[in-house]
């Protein structure tokens, strides 16, 4: 702040010609200066000092409490800003206006505290004006005193004497600043530039006036900016010239790191002073502080740990973050920055510690040269100097390395030992950025990982800056710190962390080489020896043949940095800290490799020594001119060889190693790590050839995540190396029906790419049809996704040639020609892929789609080409036939009819005439499907052509199979509503039926009737088709006349009568079959025939009598009735364009009652509902699935109760069959979205119903499924996991609540008690179910505990009273026995075990099995995801904040379940024998008197720890160690002396280990029973 002192006229401060500035004052022998400015050096305490201060205060807070309005009127002269800690009341004096009495009487007064604007803005100057003048003075005068001491000709003045004082060093006397006039300068410079305030200062602060006035003083303030960062200027000056006193370095010390860690605004319009402005004055900071760094040796401990301490100030986001700007034009941090500096000072030995290893050097030298040995002396200096108070710090590698160096330059050069400092410095800083990092996260509070992340990217960007040569030294401890951690046995998040930077470390030195090779093109054109020199150098290094000692000869690259720096110096740029740290990294590098034969190194060593004890580079053969690009190769050249770029290879291996690791997050962050090097520098994918392998079992990977990750890097290997595309492409199709949305998603991108940059039609064909089947997936953006998909590759291509106005060229004809083979090829596949086409081409035709127009002309040119090509048949593709490309023109016909024209109907009327074998028939059945779509959508057909078609299929009828004839009867009857001729079908149908009544006489299981069986079935075929497609309603007066036997009014109930008595269960069961799938079919398009008793007496008898195929049939087409039910509900809603839309229920102008569907879907699924379901859970074959779609469709219209098929829904998702588990999975999910509330009574009743499908169909009782270990009822807990927690914990409970029982009821029938089975399904299911949240697995493991507790102590009790025969004096043995209980309680358990009755042991062993299997279960949960009893509480519930407990919990890695499983199976087999039943029941009453879990802390233990407890009914929970919790080391640990009559104690954990102590027990230690 502006000192308010007032100014006189004759200040002493001011500089005197006389006497040259400097005061006469009397030199006293107690060395106490009078003051020479005037004024005290601590001001005294002043009445009206005090007065005005709180005059001033009082002031500041009446306009601070105004408006903005009013603070605009109401401003003081002088701007007061918030005090500072170091202010004083008494420093402040009132200025007296005259203005406030000498107004004229009568007028009103002006406030007084408005001056004129002239008027304020001179007083603010002068008081800024002062407080610098004072400061600039006091500096000029202790300059002007220097130079008089350092004037050795005449002897110092008293004057002199009250600025200096002489102190006794060894044997000379050097001269230090007077601590008053220390205290006086730092008082001054804290008045002068306090001016952090106004800098942290931004408009939308509370204390926004601030802001506001000091934006109209914007000049003013400036100007003092200016003026202070002069002043601070000139305090580097002084601080190179003259030694201080420790007080006020530590003084300065605080002021410039206080400054240097005020927050600059991120904008200008936000900043008072100006961004650049104040960054200029803060690297007039970082130079303060790098001087005092460089000569106060001893105060660089302090200055490294005030600025560690300070780095969490240091903004994070936005562009304040870098705002010190290199010289070309990369901006960083300013800490970034400050460090480097202060880690190359470390490397130069200071002058004196030079000087006196020099000395030392020629005593060494003058000794060896007489033969004498080093003196005691230099031995002990020698030892001084090498000892490292640090050396603790660095890592084992790098200390042994710090360690040889010394001892081989203990033997050659003392000097260079000194340059170990910035080694540990670096390893110091490293050390403890790392260990902060390690405790935060990236989402967290805390800022210490992200500032971990800026400095490494800062020191990136440094590492190719010969400017900056210490940030290979920073970056070699950082990647020596990772690569431990890495390597060592880390917990997952610091793996990640470590791996993530060695993923950037990786990429940053690949960069650098990039860099390189452009610096090198760069020289090319130069033919000068030094540019032709260092390319020839990085070819070597390119070709693998660099060597390291070619850098450190005279007029190698280090001598080209060396020279460079020098003329960046001498330009003006500072660089005296990288030179002297290059000089020094060049000397030490040349002595660790130093051949001691070799003379030329001997000299060049001592060359460089000499240089170091100068502190200046000064050649004796200067070097020619380096320009800016042989400068900045050379120093390439030399980071290149140092350690950190030698660990390129070894970072890359870390990383390959780690996604092998048995942690997924592991697994997941290193493929992201190897994917950034690789995009960096695509060679590595030679250079490692396991990488492939790794991917591809990668991929099959159980976590998502790391799925995820394999494929972004198998595309990006894929993009910088196509050839491993034939190696990848298999494992990118299968991970397009991953479970995982993201996967499926970044498979289906993948598969585009590869589907564009490929040409072979086969692997099209594979991608293309492996996108089709996506167009149906459950999720929308995944189906969106395919329909996008396909559209780009398949039809985008063609929209610039489908415009009318552009000529459609030969490449476009053979385009199209290629596009219509590769959908040939896919629709002859499989019926799916050929139903997934059509609702392809119906989604992107849609009205509502953007390119609906243009895909449906590109369409109409498919059409077009697929025409040429069934006409000119040798243009039929390799491998295609002519049928195949007819068959492909039906999935455009059923997608929209209006693709075709009438002409081209005419090329197809050849292949209807005549069926010879089954390939016509094949045939034309895609002819008649083109036919019945199009006909009903173009009317301009001429009628002679639709005659002959109608001629040609009634000829043809007898010949067809069941297949041809359901769309040859739809096609004649859309003939028929063109044609107007219905006789020909009625005289059709007549004579069919006539047939029909003629043999149902007969007894068709007699042999001599096997041809009329033959013909009735195949009349029924006929009846069933044209009776489903064709409405003779109308013509019922033509039936009366055909057969005048019958007298009826409905011709679909003529026909169902017809067929009805072969559907007798006493007719063949093909011949019934058949009658029932027609009368079937005529039911679907007369749904009214449904309600009939008759009908339904046979559907239920063949759904309860039947066999199976009987009763597939009957189920198939309740199936497809329900399923044209919901397809009308949809044309309804959204009427479509197509041909088929204007099917309805496949009737074309069919004009049925919704009354008469709607009445015969609520009677089927009211009365054969349980029947339907008793089949879907009778068995896993196909008609269990078409029961199971049944029973979908029927809960999807909302036709019965939920509570009905929700339970058997449920039971059908632990299916093995994934068709059957994920129709029954959807329906079961719309149940509980729609009836959440009703749906969570039913729930234990599903529960015990999927137990009982599971053991009497799938005759598995276990409740998981292996590779990988998952819950059977994984399905339905995702489902519950949709609704509130307290939905789930209600589950949750309910659900525990079956596992417990009561001991008497135990259901003990069986070789496994059915109690036993059914309880371990419970369990095993509960320790596999993948939990949402961290409040929903604690509740899970307090309800668990709840039921040990409250059963598991009656049990014990039990066995302990009738079993073990517990006593005392049975228990505990004579002390002599060495053992437990002795011969005494072995004799007992035997003794016992004879006695005890088999089945009460039985009943017994079976309830300890149940709740030990619990415990063992509620164990490995708490180990699985870490939780420890820091997180429960006793009620039950979570402790921690709300975020934590409402995240996922994760997941400890290595921990499957193999062993908690094999764990549980040990115990259900210990029913197998007596022996077995009565160890498990030892070791249950053992489990409830001494959890073993954990090691029971011995006397003496530490305060607060907590004792590990056993379950009990009001504290269920054991206590665990957590990583916040208490210490449980190895040595506090004892084992348990004592067990249960005689039970041996098992041995768990490992070996205690010599290690660092640690605040969190390793869960690796305790889960070796249960990984």
């Amino acid at each position: 702040m502006a000192d308010p002192t007032p100014t006189s006229p004759k200040s002493p401060n001011k500089k005197n010609k006389n006497n040259k500035g400097l005061a006469h004052t009397e030199h006293k022998p107690s060395m106490r200066i009078k003051d020479p400015i005037s004024y005290p050096i601590t001001p005294e305490p002043d009445s009206t000092n005090r007065s005005a201060f709180a005059q001033n205060a009082q002031s500041s807070n009446v306009y601070s409490s105004g408006s903005r309005t009013q603070q605009a009127i109401h401003t003081p002269a002088v701007l007061v800003l918030p005090l500072s800690t170091e202010s004083r009341p008494s420093e402040y004096v009132t200025f007296k206006d005259d203005r406030l009495n000498n107004g004229p009487k009568g007028i009103e007064m002006v406030n007084p505290f408005v001056p004129d604007e002239d008027v304020q803005n001179r007083e603010q100057r002068a008081a800024a004006d002062h407080a610098l003048s004072n400061l600039q003075g006091m500096l000029q005068d202790v300059f002007e005193a220097e130079d008089q001491v350092r004037d050795t000709s005449s002897a110092p003045s008293s004057e002199v004497s009250q600025y200096f004082l002489w102190i006794d060093h060894e044997d000379d006397q050097l001269y230090i600043l007077a601590p008053a006039i220390l205290v006086k300068l730092n008082s001054a410079l804290e008045k002068a530039i306090a001016l952090t305030r106004l800098v942290e200062t931004r408009p939308k602060d509370p204390a926004s006036e601030i802001f506001d006035l000091a934006c109209v003083h914007k000049k003013e303030i400036n100007q003092l900016l200016y003026q202070a960062n002069k002043v601070m200027r000139l305090l580097v000056e002084l601080l190179t010239k003259v030694d201080i006193a420790e007080s006020v370095i530590t003084a300065l010390e605080f002021f410039a790191i206080r400054n240097l860690f005020v927050e600059n605004a991120s904008t200008e319009r936000d900043s008072i002073l100006g961004i650049q402005k104040f960054e200029g004055l803060r690297r007039t900071t970082m130079d303060i502080i790098t001087e005092i760094f460089s000569k106060y040796s001893e105060q660089r401990p302090f200055i490294f740990d005030e600025i560690l301490a300070s780095f969490q100030k240091l903004p994070t986001k936005g562009q304040n973050a870098r705002q010190f700007k290199l010289s070309d034009g990369t901006n960083i941090q300013l800490v970034s920055a400050l460090v480097v500096r202060l880690i190359q000072t470390s490397a130069a030995p200071t002058k004196d510690a030079l000087q006196t290893a020099e000395s030392r050097f020629h005593r060494k030298q003058n000794d060896t040269r007489f033969g004498s040995e080093p003196s005691d002396e230099d031995e002990d200096s020698s030892s001084e100097i090498r000892k490292d108070p640090r050396a603790s710090e660095a890592p084992d590698d790098l200390e042994a390395e710090s360690n040889h160096t010394t001892k081989q330059s203990s033997k050659a050069d003392d000097t260079l030992v000194l340059s170990d400092d910035a080694i540990k410095d670096a390893h110091y800083v490293i050390r403890y950025l790392v260990g902060r990092a390690m405790t935060a996260s990236k989402s967290g509070d805390q800022p210490h990982r992200h500032l971990l992340d800026l400095f490494a990217e800062d020191l990136f960007s440094l590492l190719g800056n010969p400017e900056w040569p210490a940030a290979e030294l920073l970056l070699r401890a950082m990647a020596s710190t990772m690569m431990g951690i890495a390597e060592n046995k880390s917990t997952a998040p610091a793996k990640n962390m470590a791996l993530e930077l060695l993923g950037s470390m990786g990429s940053a030195i690949s960069e650098l080489v990039v860099n390189t090779q452009s610096l090198a093109r760069g020289l090319e054109n130069q033919d000068s020896p030094v540019s032709g020199h260092l390319r020839q150098l990085f070819d070597d290094y390119l070709d693998g043949s660099f060597q390291t000692a070619e850098l450190l000869i005279w007029g190698g690259p280090y001598c080209v940095v060396m020279e460079y720096l020098a003329s960046m110096d001498s330009d003006g740029t500072p660089t005296q800290g990288a030179q002297l740290y290059c000089l020094a990294l060049w000397a030490k590098n040349i002595d660790s490799t130093q051949n001691k034969e070799n003379g030329k190194e001997k000299l060049l060593t001592d060359r460089l020594r000499k240089m170091l004890v100068n502190r200046t580079w000064n050649p004796s053969d200067p070097m020619e001119p380096i320009s800016k690009g042989q400068g900045r190769l050379a120093y390439a050249l030399t980071v290149l060889g140092l350690p950190f770029c030698r660990h390129f290879d070894t970072i890359f291996k870390i990383l390959l190693d780690s996604i092998t690791s048995e942690q997924t997050t592991v697994r997941t962050r290193s493929l992201k790590s190897v994917t950034q090097m690789l995009e960096k520098d695509p060679s590595l994918l030679d250079r490692a050839r396991n990488v492939k392998g790794l991917l591809i079992k990668c991929a099959a990977d159980a976590s998502p995540m790391v799925r995820d990750s394999t494929l972004m890097l198998m595309g990006k290997c894929i993009q910088q190396k196509p050839a491993l595309e034939q190696e990848f492409f298999r494992s990118v199709v299968s991970l397009a029906d991953d479970p995982a949305i993201n996967v499926r998603k970044r498979s289906m991108k993948l598969l585009k790419d590869l589907f564009i940059r490929n040409k072979r039609k086969d692997m099209r064909t594979i991608i293309a049809e492996c996108l089709l089947q996506r167009i149906d997936d459950p999720e929308k953006g995944i189906s969106d996704m395919a329909n996008q998909v396909l559209e780009e590759i398949w039809f985008s291509p063609f929209w610039k040639c489908s415009d009318v106005t552009a000529d459609v060229t030969i490449h476009d004809r053979l385009a199209l020609r290629e596009q219509l083979s590769l959908i040939t090829s896919i629709a002859t596949r499989n019926d799916r892929t050929l139903s997934a086409l059509v609702l392809l081409l119906q989604l992107l035709l849609k009205g509502s789609t953007k390119a609906a127009e243009a895909n449906f002309k590109v369409c109409r040119m498919l059409v077009s080409t697929g025409f040429d090509i069934m006409i000119d048949t040798e243009a039929l593709p390799e491998g295609l036939e002519q049928r195949n490309v007819i068959q492909s023109l039906t999935i455009f016909a059923k997608a929209d009819a209006r693709l075709f024209d009438p002409e081209q109907l005419q090329y197809l009327q050849p292949y209807i005439t005549s069926i010879s074998n089954p390939e016509d028939c094949n045939l034309l059945r895609s002819v008649v499907i083109i036919f019945r779509c199009v006909l009903s959508v173009v009317p301009t057909i001429q009628h002679a052509l639709l005659r002959e078609v109608q001629q040609a299929l009634l000829g043809n009828v007898s010949k067809l199979g069941k297949t041809e004839l359901n769309e040859v009867a739809a096609c004649l009857w859309t003939l028929n509503g063109a044609l107007k001729n219905p006789e020909r079908l009625v005289r059709l149908m007549s004579s069919i039926l006539r047939n029909l009544l003629s043999l149902k006489s007969k007894d068709m299981t007699a042999p001599a009737e096997k041809d009329n069986s033959r013909r009735a079935r195949k009349y029924i075929q006929i009846a069933g088709a044209f009776g489903n497609r064709c409405d003779f309603e109308g013509q019922v007066a033509e039936f009366q006349k055909s057969m005048p036997s019958w007298k009826g009014k409905s011709v679909s109930g003529l026909i169902i009568d017809s067929i009805k008595p072969f559907a007798s269960d006493k007719q063949p069961m093909s011949l019934r079959a058949d009658a029932l799938n027609s009368i079937g079919l005529i039911c679907q398009s007369s749904p009214h025939h449904f309600n009939q008793s008759d009908i339904s007496n046979i559907f239920q008898q063949a759904l309860t009598q039947g066999q199976p195929d009987v009763q597939n049939v009957v189920l198939s087409n309740f199936r497809d009735f329900f399923a044209s039910q919901e397809a009308q509900s949809s044309i309804k809603s959204e009427p479509s364009k197509t041909g088929e839309a204007a099917v309805v229920n496949g009737k074309l102008g069919g004009s049925m009652k919704a009354s008469e569907s709607d009445g015969a879907s609520a009677l089927i699924a009211q009365r054969f509902l349980h029947n339907v379901l008793s089949i879907a859970l009778a068995s896993q074959d196909e008609i269990a699935l078409t029961a199971t779609k049944v029973v979908a469709s029927i809960n999807r219209q909302g036709l019965v109760h939920p509570k009905e098929s929700g339970p058997a829904l449920v039971a059908l998702e632990t299916s093995p069959d994934v068709a059957i588990a994920d129709v029954a999975f959807q329906a079961h999910r719309d149940l509980h979205q729609q009836h959440e509330s009703m749906f969570e009574r039913e729930y234990m009743r599903a529960i015990l119903e999927a137990y009982r499908y599971q053991r009497d169909v799938v005759k598995d009782t276990l409740g998981y499924r292996t590779a990988p270990y998952a819950s059977k009822l994984h399905s339905t807990f995702e489902i519950i996991k949709s609704s509130k927690g307290k939905y789930q914990k209600k589950f949750i409970s309910n659900y525990c609540s079956k596992i417990d029982f009561d001991l008497e009821r135990l259901d003990l029938s069986g070789d496994v008690p059915a109690s036993l089975q059914f309880a371990r399904f419970l369990i095993e299911n509960l320790a596999f179910f993948d939990y949402g949240r961290v409040d929903e697995l604690v509740h899970t493991i307090t309800c668990m505990e709840r039921v040990v507790a409250d059963t598991g102590s009656v049990i014990a009790h039990s066995i302990n009273t009738e079993i073990l025969g517990f006593r005392v004096d049975t228990i505990l043995g004579p002390a002599g026995d060495g053992g437990v209980g002795g011969e005494q309680a072995r004799g007992h358990e035997q003794a016992t075990m004879e006695s005890v009755a088999p089945p009460r042991l039985r009943q017994l062993t079976t309830a300890s099995i149940i709740l030990s299997s619990l415990w063992d279960t509620r164990t490995f949960l708490r180990r699985l995801y870490g939780l420890g009893s820091g997180q429960q509480a006793k009620d039950g519930k979570a402790n921690g904040k709300v975020k934590d407990v409402t995240k996922a919990p994760t997941k400890t890695g290595g921990i499957t379940g193999e062993k908690v499983v094999a764990a549980i199976d040990v115990k259900v087999n210990s029913l197998q024998s007596q022996e077995g039943m009565f160890k498990q029941c030892q070791q249950f009453v053992a489990l409830m008197s001494i959890d073993d879990e954990f090691k029971v802390a011995v006397e003496g233990e530490e305060e607060g720890l907590e004792r590990p407890r056993t379950p009990s009914g009001d504290e269920a929970d054991t206590p665990m160690p957590t990583s916040g919790g208490s210490k449980l080391s190895n040595s506090m640990k004892r084992k348990r002396s004592v067990s249960i009559a005689g039970t041996p104690q098992k041995k768990r954990g490992r070996p205690s280990l010599p290690r660092r102590k640690s605040s969190r027990k390793s869960i690796d230690d305790d889960d070796e029973d249960w990984g």
